[in-house]
């Protein structure tokens, strides 16, 4: 099953990268960077460190792919920021599709937007962010906010250990901005792990 989810991420990734990279690239480049970064995944796999569930597996290994990609675009001579914001823009192309389809899933006889933010996030954590992989805490918070924390992040962990945290808070972090927006709320954190905190502290506003 790893493989095959894997599988439908690289395609999907691919197809908005070819898109995003003509900017920068001729097609050449672009399938010389698609088939490169794959390469250097499947050297960095073996050392991918093993969960104890699918969904924690897959966002790791989502860690070691985002990390090859990047690697290889600052190696085609484009700068940290620019490799950066070229990743955020494709990731979320792929992200914006799981969004959505857990944002269906979480309307499906439920209308009401406080308990449909509420449902999207529960089916975020269910699959793929689920536990014991991750760490979730509820919280109490204020009318209309979901809240929780998230005390273990194994994807902040992996990009800590190639010295890329502060790429994960600008891409895999600050995706979860937009996706608020997508599922009609307001995100409100205050720290996650990548930064240098002891936990991120989800807030859904759906007011």
């Amino acid at each position: 099953m790893q493989k095959v989810i894997l599988y439908w991420f690289k395609i999907k990734a691919n197809k908005a990268a070819k898109k995003d990279l003509t900017k920068y690239f001729n097609d050449f480049e672009i399938k010389q960077i698609l088939h490169e970064y794959w390469q250097n995944y499947l050297q960095m796999k073996p050392e991918v460190p093993a969960m104890p569930t699918l969904g924690g597996s897959v966002m790791v290994h989502l860690a070691a792919m985002s990390t090859a990609f990047y690697l290889e675009l600052i190696a085609k001579g484009k700068s940290k920021e620019e490799a950066t914001q070229l990743f955020y823009d494709i990731a979320w192309q792929v992200y914006v599709k799981m969004g959505r389809f857990s944002w269906w899933l979480a309307g499906i006889n439920n209308r009401n937007e406080y308990k449909r933010v509420l449902k999207a996030t529960q089916l975020f954590r269910a699959f793929p962010f689920n536990s014991p992989s991750y760490k979730w805490k509820d919280v109490e918070a204020q009318k209309n906010v979901v809240g929780f924390d998230c005390l273990k992040c194994p994807v902040a962990e992996y990009f800590q250990s190639k010295s890329l945290s502060e790429f994960c808070t600008k891409t895999w972090c600050a995706l979860d901005y937009p996706l608020a927006e997508l599922w009609h709320a307001k995100l409100k954190r205050t720290g996650t792990i990548a930064g240098g905190a002891d936990k991120c502290d989800f807030r859904w506003d759906s007011e």
